[in-house]
């Protein structure tokens, strides 16, 4: 069996780079040769031990790369064919699959937590993850394409619409990928707060109208009486262990609406007196999905092509996956004033 190089979490915040078997695609599947992946915060989570992660298989969920091998039952590719994966296996059977939700489907899979994933120089992906990379767009903007889908997804939950005012809590990558989408569904004005100087400026390279430092946005906690707000929609994009539902529910005018976005990985308390005096609409967003005619990785693909420079900015830190171990420890740390880190397999 021909043997390839892939990255693993071999425990908390240890990347063991080694050779492995090159899987080979079966029924309904396509072996793609990985270029570029990115490192997503999710990953960083299970680098840092939050989350358990599986030694055996290789994270990565943000990656394009080429068809070298089509199983059987494949219509649709060919071998040398640029593409871009929407990493998620599901059954396309039940209600939720059927309608285009297919990431509430009971029995998805995200490839790159508990599918190999993208940091390998091979893997085998179902062919009904592929969409094809247009020729305007290189690879290492295709592996923007998942993270902007995030965005997408965010911003469709909560229904931006034109002109409104919008407040972006956050400026790491779906914080900025928030701003750009935010601006392309029509927002008139974009507040983001960031926590790094380095991440305010890529805010307003993203399109923000105002930056802010995050301890500028007053928590709103639990018992406190609420003040008015002015933002029609906030998105928090930080996750973890932040106070930024209480700044969510704070900033947010009545009958605003609130997009999360961001992973977090404990209980969070919330001022469930404002949630109701403000009649406030909050929606958790997880990955992406097809609302309509079009999905969210096809509504990302075409802010890609509007103006790609603006999207690459976000991108700080390109390794070889020799150096995953580097790239995932640049991720972590801030100090090293990085964005999107992405690894070429």
């Amino acid at each position: 069996m021909a043997r390839m190089t892939a990255a693993f979490i071999a425990g908390k915040e240890t990347i063991d780079v080694r050779e492995t078997d090159t899987p080979s695609p079966g029924p309904g599947e396509v072996l793609i040769r990985v270029r570029v992946c990115g490192i997503c915060g999710s990953d960083l989570h299970f680098y840092h031990g939050a989350f358990p992660a599986n030694p055996s298989i290789s994270p990565g969920h943000e990656f394009a790369g080429e068809v070298v091998e089509i199983g059987e039952a494949v219509g649709g590719f060919a071998a040398g064919q640029r593409v871009v994966v929407e990493p998620i296996k599901r059954c396309q059977e039940c209600a939720y699959c059927r309608t285009g939700d297919y990431h509430l489907c009971a029995r998805h899979v995200l490839l790159g937590t508990f599918a190999p994933g993208g940091l390998s120089e091979y893997v085998a992906v179902p062919a009904y993850t592929l969409y094809s990379l247009p020729d305007d767009l290189d690879f290492e903007l295709g592996a923007l394409v998942e993270p902007l889908a995030v965005a997408v997804h965010g911003v469709h939950i909560v229904d931006v619409t034109m002109g409104e005012r919008v407040l972006v809590l956050g400026s790491g990558t779906i914080g900025l990928l928030s701003i750009i989408a935010a601006k392309v569904a029509g927002a008139g004005e974009v507040v983001a707060t960031y926590r790094h100087d380095h991440q305010g400026q890529a805010a307003l390279a993203a399109g923000a109208t105002l930056v802010v430092k995050a301890e500028e946005i007053p928590e709103l906690k639990p018992g406190q009486f609420p003040s008015p707000g002015i933002y029609d929609v906030v998105i928090e994009t930080i996750g973890g262990s932040a106070p930024t539902l209480g700044q969510a529910l704070g900033a947010l005018r009545p009958g605003g609406r609130i997009s999360v976005l961001g992973l977090f990985t404990g209980g969070i308390e919330i001022n469930g007196l404002a949630l109701v005096l403000k009649e406030a609409t909050m929606a958790a967003g997880i990955t992406y999905c097809r609302p309509g005619q079009h999905s969210d990785f096809d509504v990302a693909i075409r802010i890609l092509q509007s103006d790609p420079e603006r999207a690459r900015a976000v991108i700080t830190h390109r390794f070889p996956l020799a150096e995953a171990g580097q790239a995932f420890a640049t991720a972590a740390d801030k100090g090293t004033k990085s964005l999107k880190v992405q690894v070429a397999p």
